[in-house]
């Protein structure tokens, strides 16, 4: 392991190679997420389409200078990232790379470690390479030592980026036959026999409480259909191991179905097939019950069949097998539709070319046809895969901020937005009949231009909307999405901060629920804002167009210059009194950054300055000359309305309100004393 620069960043490489007399062990996985209902019918999404690989090996370090290196790299490794070679993907001098990736390391005895970035030259490397992975030491080394100055070292090495990653070769699976989903590939690698396989076990799913003292358990059964589970172990040569992490990518994992021979005997033919054949003559065709699927194998060939009938010496076929069987060296098996059962592939490499590999299926025996009132697609089985967007707005009187984010590994776009690619996600959104007790929380890492960062420290003058939609990956478009669903649109309500992490509460229409004074009130001040449309002022003719002069952040005092009124025509002659924009709001703009404030007072202007004390600090401390709008402030009263806005008509208090109330008479006592019952 040593130090290194990488791309212009400094990094470290795992250049320490493996020991593969004690093996390599590749894992993937693919993120997803399916619903089951009682009667055992799913729905599987994928969250993720890129697998996600994680090796672990020992390596021998049998010099000095190794031992040394992985001491004082480990010594200096913080978050800088880890480069792996993609130990099984090595590849000669001069061929080309089973699996691809965006960066090669290229490594042997000749010199040393050098990066070339991808697509591969037509002729190859001029030295041995192999694909790059980037990532983290998922553990930390913790090193046996052989001797004084030989160490035998357990990596633990896992991807943890979205910008480089690995592409399995490409690899067609064999076709089956029509399922419910349309025609599902048939599994192409064959279990390896020296470890039993499991297989033809059925369960479902009862659900048995104990009630009281009965000898008999309390069971709940709901209507189903028997499913298998079965295990196979494989052992894959040259490219089948690289193939296999292909097929698990190209099936999402556990989301897509397939055909899969179950190694099951069901019967043994009696004569040759032919290829247009469309029944098998069979020892005894009773002996498959209701198993309508079966596989023809010879060892080298597999035939999936669809069996329409059954008699003692015959199966009858939907259609003729298609190809030549001999009646010695084929096996009729049954033919499950399934599905891996497992979201994590474990490759075992013995060395390069040879790797042994366990793997569970289940099956899926709901999606081998239609089923009643679903819909496969789109109620059952295999859904597009999903991503989560987040679009977080605020709105000031100069217009609405919009920020859009997706948890999704890459930046997606609706054809019309375009959402960054951000540590975020939700947990459950509460929901009741009543909108405000809608709630959910937001969590996310502090990153750079985070919305929820304005609430830390307080920043924001005016409310933050959020509103969470899924949406679904379009098809053959992996930047697109489409059919955008928005499942809660509220409020950031609260904050809460643990060092870097934000967890925000939001609620759906909690202001408006939640408030104790009427909508309009009965008052001497005026019930609308200024600028609203009830309110019918114009921000633009009440706004000032400036310059920073200087600004003292401890104080939040700001000083402008360059005044001049955005409507001459309107306030142009306007004399700016003292606390003239007192109440109103600045708008500052420092670079690309736009920063809005309360404004507490303003002092009159002199020598062409007005000072302006701001509600709260700046976040981002102005330059002078920076552009500052300033809006004239308004208190509400009858007065100012009239005299400094000449908008009396639309103001929307009740400012003659008497004294006392007139519909109630005062009691007082009399002056001649109690009077009598």
């Amino acid at each position: 392991m040593i130090a290194i620069d990488f791309n212009g960043v400094a990094a470290f490489l795992l250049d320490d190679v493996p020991e593969w007399g004690r093996g390599i062990s590749l894992d993937a996985r693919i993120p997803s997420a399916y619903e089951r209902s009682l009667t055992g019918k799913e729905t599987r999404r994928q969250t993720g389409d890129t697998p996600r690989l994680a090796l672990k090996w020992t390596s021998i370090l049998a010099s000095p200078a190794q031992v040394t290196n992985l001491r004082n790299s480990l010594q200096t490794l913080a978050q800088q990232p880890v480069l792996c070679p993609f130990w099984p993907g090595g590849f000669d001098a001069g061929a080309m790379p089973t699996a691809t990736a965006q960066w090669y390391v290229l490594m042997d005895d000749s010199g040393p470690p050098a990066f070339a970035p991808g697509p591969v030259p037509f002729a190859g490397f001029d030295r041995f390479a192999y694909p790059l992975l980037v990532g983290i030491l998922a553990e930390i080394p913790d090193p046996d030592l052989l001797t004084d100055s030989v160490a035998a070292v357990p990596f633990h090495f896992a991807e943890n980026d979205n910008a480089y990653f690995l592409t399995p070769p490409v690899f067609n699976a064999p076709a089956g036959i029509a399922a419910a989903s349309g025609v599902r590939p048939l599994f192409p690698f064959a279990h390896n026999w020296t470890t039993p396989p499991k297989s033809g076990a059925a369960e479902y799913d009862i659900e048995r409480e104990q009630i009281g003292e009965l000898r008999a358990l309390s069971e709940v059964y709901y209507n189903q259909r028997n499913r298998r589970r079965v295990r196979q172990s494989l052992t894959l040569q040259n490219e089948d191991a690289l193939n296999l992490l292909s097929f698990f990518s190209q099936m999402g994992g556990e989301q897509n179905s397939f055909w899969l021979p179950a190694n099951l005997a069901e019967c043994r033919l009696t004569e040759d097939v032919l290829p247009t054949d469309d029944s098998l003559a069979v020892d005894n065709g009773l002996e498959l019950g209701n198993n309508t699927f079966i596989a023809l194998n010879d060892g080298i060939n597999r035939a999936p069949l669809i069996v329409t009938g059954v008699q003692p010496d015959k199966i009858v076929l939907s259609g003729p097998v298609g190809q030549v069987f001999g009646a010695n060296d084929t096996q009729v098996e049954s033919l499950v539709l399934a599905r891996f059962d497992a979201l994590k592939l474990t490759l075992n490499f013995v060395h390069s070319q040879l790797a042994r590999c366990q793997v569970r299926f289940k099956e899926l025996p709901w999606e081998t046809g239609a089923v009643a009132g679903e819909t496969i697609g789109e109620t059952m089985g295999s859904l597009p895969t999903t991503a989560m967007l987040y679009v977080f707005t605020e709105t000031t009187p100069a217009g609405a901020t919009t920020w859009r984010f997706t948890n999704f590994e890459r930046d997606l776009s609706d054809g019309a937005n375009e959402y960054t690619s951000a540590a975020m996600q939700n947990d459950a959104i509460t929901d009741a009949p009543n909108l405000e007790r809608q709630s959910v929380n937001i969590k996310s890492r502090n990153f750079a231009g985070n919305p929820m960062a304005l609430l830390l420290p307080f920043q924001l003058e005016f409310p933050l909307t959020v509103a969470i939609y899924e949406a679904d990956l379009a098809e053959n478009e992996p930047g697109n999405v489409t059919n955008l669903r928005c499942y809660f649109s509220g409020e950031v309500s609260e904050i809460a901060l643990d060092g870097p992490i934000i967890t925000a509460t939001c609620e759906s229409l909690s202001w408006m629920f939640d408030r104790t004074a009427a909508r309009r009130l009965y008052q001497n001040n005026d019930n609308w804002n200024l600028f609203e449309p009830a309110n019918g002022l114009a921000a633009s003719d009440w706004q000032w167009n400036a310059t920073v002069v200087s600004y003292d952040a401890p104080t939040a005092t700001l000083v402008i210059g360059a005044i001049a009124a955005n409507n001459q025509g309107l306030n142009g002659a306007t004399v700016l009194a003292a606390h003239y924009f007192a109440a109103g709001y600045a708008q500052i703009t420092t670079g690309a950054a736009t920063q809005y404030r309360m404004v507490g007072d303003s002092t009159a202007i002199a020598g062409g300055e007005i000072t302006v004390s701001l509600a709260q600090a700046l976040s981002t401390v102005p330059n002078v000359g920076d552009a500052v709008k300033i809006f004239a402030g308004y208190d509400g009263q009858y007065e100012t309305a009239i005299g400094k806005f000449a908008n009396g008509p639309k103001f929307g208090g009740f400012p003659f309100i008497p004294v006392g109330n007139p519909f109630v008479l005062k009691i007082t006592q009399p002056a001649y004393g109690p009077g009598k019952k």
